[in-house]
């Protein structure tokens, strides 16, 4: 909530510099403006800042991401996921009771495994890819399995099956030999 004020204040300050250069009528509206937001804040320069967020009465929202104790229980969104046992750091939660996530790494390459019925683009990658992409049929999956590469080398894999659609990414650049063979073992878990 801190930020937030101090953000109001900044931008009510590079409003009040903008309009300086219109003209001085704009500028008086600007000082006003700026003024009236420092009162209904109560509040201005240092005293914002050393301001509680349980004096304000700040309302946080709510986190997304419900965290499980073991795979099986993401099975109450309708997708069946599990590692390879050789994973380490294994963690596994729902995102917005539509998206199963599992976290781990294998010879300490991070992977981010998602799957999920109703969702749509729920991979989380906001980065672009590469034009061109990889694909892999017969590998048990209900279509193709998709890899494509962001730019910063990272690997997006995607496939459906049972009509679940799951995907797998790595920002590191793994091999394509290496990510069809550890999708091929995750398609054979669902």
């Amino acid at each position: 909530m801190k930020k937030w004020k101090q953000l109001v204040v900044v931008g009510l300050i590079a409003v009040s510099m903008t309009s300086c250069k219109s003209g001085g009528q704009q500028n008086q509206s600007s000082e006003a403006a700026s003024e009236a937001v420092t009162a209904d804040l109560g509040q201005t320069g240092e005293d914002a800042s050393s301001s509680s967020e349980e004096e304000t009465g700040a309302v946080e929202l709510p986190n997304p991401f419900e965290e499980v104790d073991e795979p099986e229980a993401l099975k109450k969104i309708g997708v069946s996921m599990e590692v390879p046992e050789e994973a380490e750091n294994v963690t596994c939660g729902i995102i917005s009771g539509e998206v199963a996530e599992i976290s781990f790494q294998l010879e300490e390459t991070p992977y981010t495994y998602r799957g999920a019925v109703k969702a749509e683009d729920f991979a989380g990658i906001f980065e672009e890819f590469e034009p061109d992409a990889v694909a892999l049929s017969d590998c048990g999956a209900d279509e193709d399995l998709i890899v494509r590469t962001t730019v910063s080398g990272g690997r997006l894999a995607n496939w459906t099956r049972r009509g679940a659609k799951y995907t797998l990414y790595t920002p590191k650049a793994v091999e394509d030999a290496d990510l069809f063979a550890l999708c091929i073992k995750l398609i054979g878990k669902n």
